[in-house]
């Protein structure tokens, strides 16, 4: 008797102990997020979520806004959908500065946009991401060319938000820089991107992300070569963006990608001789 009331003691304490964890989550799930403005121009806050409806202000790039993430807000959200470039998005209902308006969903990232400043994607890293943990290194780099194609050097460094940033350099590229960003959405890392300095010229050839192949020329006579690949929705309309290749010559041979890896975003560029 002794043993069965303290099995039902422990059963009891556990599923108290599962219910606090589920009320935690539950807790968890609510509370407000914060999201930046990812568009140069900014982002519209609208009255309503239509953009035929009154602009309320703008929202400057970088500048915070909040979704208070209630049931409510995420079934409006869910309720108002909008298609942008062919591809399937949100209303989100926010406040920015005390004002009540809605914006679309894609124009608003949960990581901070790059600074005007920044050159590379492990520079922007550093600026919103503390690293987690030693950085992994293999390799080295050396000091002229060497004719051994095992003289390259590879670090590894996770971040504090889970993010993976990976950097190859030596003999096989001249450099390359691959950045793995969980739980966020590919037209707001691309909208992102786009503030780096290295990629700043390139993507004011191309604003329009069309489907397919297309090719660009800046001033000097150089091709840009954009590949840009969707995947078909639920909806028979919906199209979802898998990703977006670039590729160019100005003396290197460069490679910029940014596409999906389940629920995570990868950016890669390379450059080579």
């Amino acid at each position: 008797m002794a043993s069965l009331k303290t099995f039902i003691h422990k059963k009891t304490w556990i599923f108290s102990f599962l219910a606090f964890v589920f009320s935690l989550n539950a807790f968890a799930q609510q509370v407000p997020k914060t999201y930046y403005a990812t568009l140069s121009e900014g982002v519209k806050l609208y009255e309503s979520p239509s953009e035929q409806a009154n602009v309320l202000t703008i929202v400057t790039y970088g500048s915070k806004v909040t979704f208070n993430n209630s049931d409510v807000d995420k079934l409006t959200m869910l309720d108002n959908s909008v298609v942008v470039n062919g591809a399937r998005t949100y209303w989100m209902k926010v406040t920015h500065n005390n004002v009540k308006g809605y914006v679309i969903k894609d124009n608003l990232a949960t990581i901070q946009p790059p600074k005007e400043n920044t050159d590379k994607l492990s520079d922007w890293l550093k600026q919103f991401a503390q690293p987690f943990g030693n950085k992994w290194e293999s390799g080295k780099i050396a000091e002229s060319l060497s004719e051994s194609e095992h003289d390259n050097y590879i670090s590894r460094q996770i971040f504090q938000n889970g993010i993976l940033l990976t950097v190859t350099s030596g003999y096989d590229v001249n450099s390359s820089e691959t950045v793995q960003i969980p739980n966020t959405n590919i037209f707001a890392v691309y909208n992102l991107i786009q503030h780096i300095g290295s990629f700043k010229s390139v993507f004011k050839l191309n604003t329009v992300l069309r489907e397919g192949t297309s090719s660009f020329k800046d001033s000097e006579g150089n091709e840009y070569k954009w590949e840009v690949f969707y995947q078909k929705g639920e909806e028979i309309e919906d199209k979802i963006l898998q990703s977006v290749v670039i590729t160019w010559n100005n003396g290197n041979n460069n490679t910029l990608k940014i596409s999906t890896l389940g629920n995570d975003i990868v950016v890669f560029y390379e450059t080579t001789l």
